[in-house]
Protein backbone atom coordinates (compact mmCIF):
# COMPACT_ATOMS: atom_id res chain seq x y z
CA UNK A 1 0.00 0.00 0.00
CA UNK A 2 2.66 2.49 0.58
CA UNK A 3 4.64 1.39 -2.55
CA UNK A 4 1.58 2.49 -4.13
CA UNK A 5 1.07 5.71 -2.45
CA UNK A 6 4.63 6.55 -3.29
CA UNK A 7 4.43 5.61 -6.99
CA UNK A 8 1.00 7.99 -7.25
CA UNK A 9 2.81 10.50 -5.27
CA UNK A 10 5.49 10.21 -8.01
CA UNK A 11 3.07 10.24 -10.71
CA UNK A 12 1.66 13.53 -9.35
CA UNK A 13 4.92 15.41 -8.79
CA UNK A 14 5.94 14.63 -12.30
CA UNK A 15 2.77 15.59 -13.59
CA UNK A 16 2.88 19.00 -12.01
CA UNK A 17 6.19 19.07 -12.99
CA UNK A 18 5.41 18.97 -17.08
CA UNK A 19 2.17 21.23 -16.76
CA UNK A 20 4.89 23.97 -15.32
CA UNK A 21 7.43 23.34 -17.72
CA UNK A 22 4.73 23.37 -20.45
CA UNK A 23 3.24 26.34 -19.01
CA UNK A 24 6.89 28.19 -18.96
CA UNK A 25 7.49 26.85 -22.79
CA UNK A 26 4.46 28.15 -24.06
CA UNK A 27 4.86 31.73 -22.13
CA UNK A 28 8.39 31.97 -24.01
CA UNK A 29 7.12 30.87 -27.30
CA UNK A 30 5.80 34.76 -28.72
CA UNK A 31 9.12 36.20 -27.30
CA UNK A 32 10.85 33.68 -29.54
CA UNK A 33 9.31 34.17 -32.23
CA UNK A 34 9.30 37.75 -32.09
CA UNK A 35 13.30 37.28 -32.37
CA UNK A 36 13.32 35.47 -34.95
CA UNK A 37 11.00 37.54 -36.50
CA UNK A 38 13.63 40.26 -35.61
CA UNK A 39 16.87 37.79 -36.91
CA UNK A 40 15.17 37.32 -40.02
CA UNK A 41 14.42 40.86 -40.70
CA UNK A 42 17.74 41.91 -39.65
CA UNK A 43 19.27 39.10 -42.25
CA UNK A 44 16.82 40.76 -44.85
CA UNK A 45 18.51 44.15 -44.11
CA UNK A 46 21.94 43.07 -43.96
CA UNK A 47 21.30 40.88 -47.78
CA UNK A 48 19.81 44.76 -48.56
CA UNK A 49 23.18 46.69 -46.91
CA UNK A 50 25.12 44.24 -49.14
CA UNK A 51 23.70 44.45 -52.37
CA UNK A 52 23.20 48.22 -51.71
CA UNK A 53 27.47 47.93 -51.09
CA UNK A 54 27.86 46.08 -54.24
CA UNK A 55 25.75 48.31 -56.56
CA UNK A 56 27.83 51.47 -54.80
CA UNK A 57 31.44 49.99 -55.23
CA UNK A 58 30.34 49.16 -58.91
CA UNK A 59 29.37 52.75 -59.20
CA UNK A 60 32.39 54.02 -57.23
CA UNK A 61 34.77 51.57 -59.83
CA UNK A 62 32.32 53.12 -63.34
CA UNK A 63 33.04 56.72 -62.05
CA UNK A 64 36.81 56.41 -61.39
CA UNK A 65 37.37 54.47 -64.69
CA UNK A 66 35.36 57.26 -66.41
CA UNK A 67 37.78 60.16 -64.50
CA UNK A 68 40.79 58.15 -65.44
CA UNK A 69 39.51 58.17 -69.14
CA UNK A 70 38.59 61.72 -68.79
CA UNK A 71 41.46 62.91 -67.16
CA UNK A 72 44.33 60.79 -69.46
CA UNK A 73 44.16 63.28 -72.20
CA UNK A 74 44.67 66.02 -69.39
CA UNK A 75 48.09 63.78 -67.82
CA UNK A 76 49.49 63.27 -71.07
CA UNK A 77 49.30 67.22 -72.17
CA UNK A 78 51.01 67.62 -68.70
CA UNK A 79 53.49 65.18 -69.37
CA UNK A 80 54.58 67.10 -72.62
CA UNK A 81 53.92 70.08 -71.44
CA UNK A 82 56.32 69.20 -68.33
CA UNK A 83 58.70 67.89 -71.44
CA UNK A 84 58.43 70.96 -72.87
CA UNK A 85 59.50 73.22 -70.20
CA UNK A 86 62.51 70.75 -69.93
CA UNK A 87 63.46 71.31 -73.29
CA UNK A 88 62.95 74.88 -72.86
CA UNK A 89 64.81 74.92 -69.32
CA UNK A 90 68.05 72.94 -71.26
CA UNK A 91 67.80 75.37 -74.02
CA UNK A 92 67.87 78.08 -72.06
CA UNK A 93 70.87 76.94 -69.65
CA UNK A 94 72.51 76.25 -73.10
CA UNK A 95 72.06 79.89 -74.40
CA UNK A 96 73.06 80.96 -70.91
CA UNK A 97 76.71 78.67 -71.09
CA UNK A 98 77.27 79.88 -74.65
CA UNK A 99 76.74 84.03 -73.88
CA UNK A 100 78.59 83.51 -71.09
CA UNK A 101 81.52 81.75 -73.08
CA UNK A 102 81.51 83.97 -75.18
CA UNK A 103 80.69 87.43 -74.03
CA UNK A 104 82.68 87.17 -70.26
CA UNK A 105 85.85 86.81 -71.99
CA UNK A 106 85.12 89.72 -74.44
CA UNK A 107 83.38 91.60 -71.60
CA UNK A 108 86.81 91.13 -69.19
CA UNK A 109 88.84 91.67 -72.78
CA UNK A 110 87.13 95.14 -72.88
CA UNK A 111 87.17 96.26 -69.24
CA UNK A 112 90.89 95.28 -69.33
CA UNK A 113 91.56 97.50 -72.15
CA UNK A 114 89.68 100.28 -70.80
CA UNK A 115 91.56 100.17 -67.47
CA UNK A 116 95.01 100.05 -69.13
CA UNK A 117 93.98 103.15 -71.52
CA UNK A 118 92.95 104.44 -67.93
CA UNK A 119 96.19 103.68 -66.75
CA UNK A 120 98.03 104.97 -69.61
CA UNK A 121 96.03 108.08 -69.45
CA UNK A 122 96.73 108.66 -66.19
CA UNK A 123 100.39 108.08 -66.82
CA UNK A 124 100.42 110.57 -69.86
CA UNK A 125 98.53 113.54 -67.35
CA UNK A 126 101.33 112.86 -64.83
CA UNK A 127 104.06 113.02 -67.32
CA UNK A 128 102.33 116.19 -69.15
CA UNK A 129 101.94 118.00 -65.71
CA UNK A 130 105.67 116.79 -64.95
CA UNK A 131 107.00 118.43 -68.27
CA UNK A 132 105.20 121.74 -67.67
CA UNK A 133 106.38 122.19 -63.88
CA UNK A 134 110.01 121.77 -66.04
CA UNK A 135 109.10 124.48 -68.76
CA UNK A 136 108.03 126.66 -66.26
CA UNK A 137 111.02 126.30 -64.08
CA UNK A 138 113.13 126.44 -67.35
CA UNK A 139 111.17 129.59 -67.81
CA UNK A 140 111.42 131.20 -63.90
CA UNK A 141 115.68 130.63 -64.63
CA UNK A 142 115.31 132.33 -67.91
CA UNK A 143 114.14 134.97 -66.72
CA UNK A 144 116.56 135.46 -64.28
CA UNK A 145 119.48 135.62 -66.95
CA UNK A 146 119.95 131.85 -67.88
CA UNK A 147 120.35 130.35 -71.38
CA UNK A 148 116.48 128.59 -72.44
CA UNK A 149 116.68 124.81 -73.16
CA UNK A 150 116.80 123.85 -76.37
CA UNK A 151 114.12 121.59 -77.80
CA UNK A 152 114.50 119.60 -81.16
CA UNK A 153 111.46 117.68 -82.85
CA UNK A 154 111.84 113.90 -83.32
CA UNK A 155 109.60 111.42 -84.79
CA UNK A 156 109.59 107.41 -85.80
CA UNK A 157 106.53 105.90 -88.51
CA UNK A 158 106.41 102.26 -89.83
CA UNK A 159 104.53 100.62 -92.19
CA UNK A 160 102.42 97.92 -91.03
CA UNK A 161 101.90 99.91 -87.72
CA UNK A 162 103.83 96.43 -86.37
CA UNK A 163 106.65 97.28 -87.52
CA UNK A 164 106.85 99.63 -85.28
CA UNK A 165 107.70 97.89 -82.39
CA UNK A 166 111.04 96.70 -83.67
CA UNK A 167 111.91 100.00 -84.58
CA UNK A 168 111.27 101.22 -80.97
CA UNK A 169 114.12 100.03 -78.90
CA UNK A 170 116.83 100.74 -81.39
CA UNK A 171 115.40 104.59 -82.12
CA UNK A 172 115.51 105.19 -78.21
CA UNK A 173 118.97 103.90 -77.55
CA UNK A 174 119.85 106.20 -80.64
CA UNK A 175 119.00 109.03 -78.76
CA UNK A 176 120.45 108.37 -75.63
CA UNK A 177 123.56 108.47 -77.70
CA UNK A 178 123.30 111.62 -78.71
CA UNK A 179 122.39 112.93 -75.43
CA UNK A 180 118.69 113.24 -76.11
CA UNK A 181 116.00 112.40 -74.02
CA UNK A 182 111.68 113.01 -74.47
CA UNK A 183 110.39 115.81 -72.81
CA UNK A 184 106.96 114.70 -74.23
CA UNK A 185 105.48 112.28 -76.67
CA UNK A 186 102.27 112.87 -79.02
CA UNK A 187 101.86 109.47 -81.17
CA UNK A 188 104.64 109.21 -83.69
CA UNK A 189 105.83 112.46 -82.74
CA UNK A 190 108.18 113.37 -79.62
CA UNK A 191 109.78 116.80 -78.37
CA UNK A 192 113.51 115.93 -77.31
CA UNK A 193 115.86 118.31 -75.24
CA UNK A 194 119.19 117.88 -74.35
CA UNK A 195 120.83 119.19 -77.11
CA UNK A 196 121.11 122.15 -79.67
CA UNK A 197 119.82 121.81 -83.33
CA UNK A 198 122.65 123.07 -84.38
CA UNK A 199 125.44 120.58 -82.38
CA UNK A 200 123.28 118.18 -83.34
CA UNK A 201 123.36 119.23 -87.09
CA UNK A 202 127.40 118.75 -86.87
CA UNK A 203 127.60 115.57 -85.20
CA UNK A 204 125.33 114.30 -87.57
CA UNK A 205 126.97 115.27 -90.59
CA UNK A 206 130.43 113.38 -89.12
CA UNK A 207 128.32 110.49 -88.36
CA UNK A 208 127.29 110.66 -92.17
CA UNK A 209 130.95 110.81 -93.08
CA UNK A 210 131.86 107.98 -90.67
CA UNK A 211 128.61 105.17 -92.23
CA UNK A 212 130.28 105.71 -95.46
CA UNK A 213 132.57 102.98 -96.66
CA UNK A 214 136.61 103.59 -95.74
CA UNK A 215 138.03 104.18 -92.88
CA UNK A 216 136.20 106.08 -89.87
CA UNK A 217 134.22 104.60 -86.65
CA UNK A 218 130.31 104.02 -87.09
CA UNK A 219 128.37 104.04 -84.24
CA UNK A 220 126.95 101.08 -83.14
CA UNK A 221 123.21 102.69 -81.98
CA UNK A 222 123.19 103.99 -85.77
CA UNK A 223 124.13 101.28 -87.19
CA UNK A 224 121.46 99.13 -85.17
CA UNK A 225 119.27 101.53 -85.76
CA UNK A 226 119.48 101.19 -90.13
CA UNK A 227 119.75 97.70 -89.53
CA UNK A 228 116.12 97.97 -87.99
CA UNK A 229 114.91 99.96 -90.95
CA UNK A 230 115.95 97.66 -93.50
CA UNK A 231 113.73 95.25 -91.79
CA UNK A 232 110.38 97.40 -92.33
CA UNK A 233 108.45 97.95 -95.69
CA UNK A 234 108.17 101.71 -95.41
CA UNK A 235 109.37 103.95 -92.54
CA UNK A 236 110.99 107.33 -91.10
CA UNK A 237 112.85 108.43 -88.20
CA UNK A 238 113.62 112.07 -87.74
CA UNK A 239 116.04 113.45 -84.92
CA UNK A 240 115.79 117.40 -85.32
CA UNK A 241 117.89 117.76 -88.85
CA UNK A 242 118.77 114.11 -89.70
CA UNK A 243 115.79 112.24 -91.59
CA UNK A 244 116.11 108.42 -92.43
CA UNK A 245 113.88 107.21 -94.91
CA UNK A 246 113.19 103.37 -95.93
CA UNK A 247 110.85 102.75 -98.63
CA UNK A 248 110.71 99.34 -100.92
CA UNK A 249 114.05 99.79 -102.85
CA UNK A 250 116.03 102.73 -100.98
CA UNK A 251 117.80 103.33 -97.29
CA UNK A 252 118.61 107.45 -97.39
CA UNK A 253 119.85 109.01 -94.34
CA UNK A 254 120.32 113.19 -95.04
CA UNK A 255 121.13 115.93 -92.75
CA UNK A 256 118.31 118.97 -93.37
CA UNK A 257 120.08 122.50 -93.30
CA UNK A 258 117.96 123.80 -90.30
CA UNK A 259 116.36 127.26 -91.87
CA UNK A 260 114.40 124.37 -93.90
CA UNK A 261 113.27 122.54 -90.68
CA UNK A 262 110.78 125.84 -90.05
CA UNK A 263 109.19 125.12 -93.58
CA UNK A 264 105.59 123.95 -93.18
CA UNK A 265 106.19 121.43 -96.30
CA UNK A 266 109.50 119.92 -94.53
CA UNK A 267 106.84 118.71 -91.51
CA UNK A 268 105.15 116.23 -93.96
CA UNK A 269 108.13 114.79 -94.96
CA UNK A 270 107.85 111.78 -92.99
CA UNK A 271 103.98 111.54 -93.76
CA UNK A 272 105.42 110.01 -97.78
CA UNK A 273 108.78 108.00 -97.43
CA UNK A 274 108.83 108.32 -101.35
CA UNK A 275 108.54 112.41 -101.71
CA UNK A 276 110.89 112.63 -98.49
CA UNK A 277 113.48 110.23 -100.93
CA UNK A 278 113.73 112.81 -103.47
CA UNK A 279 114.03 115.60 -101.35
CA UNK A 280 117.12 113.89 -99.37
CA UNK A 281 118.58 113.24 -103.18
CA UNK A 282 118.79 116.77 -103.88
CA UNK A 283 121.09 117.71 -100.75
CA UNK A 284 124.43 117.92 -101.16
CA UNK A 285 126.94 115.41 -100.87
CA UNK A 286 128.27 115.68 -97.60
CA UNK A 287 124.67 115.88 -96.19
CA UNK A 288 123.13 112.58 -97.63
CA UNK A 289 123.86 109.11 -97.18
CA UNK A 290 122.78 106.05 -98.99
CA UNK A 291 122.46 103.19 -96.98
CA UNK A 292 120.82 100.64 -99.47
Amino acid sequence: MKVILVLLCLAIAGRELYLAFDRRRRAGAPEIADIRTQLTALKDTRDELEHFRSAQRERLERLTAERAAELAPLAAGQDRLAESLRETDDRIGSLVAQINDRMVPEVNERLNAQKAALERLAADVAALRAHLVARLDQAVAASLGAEPADLVAASLTAAPDAARAALAGPFERFLERYGLWCELADGDRLYLSGRSPRGLERDFIELLAALRPGPGAATAEAAALLDALRGAARAAAQVGPLLIVRTSGDLLCGVLPLAELRLPETAGLLDDPSRAAARLRRLPAARLLDAS
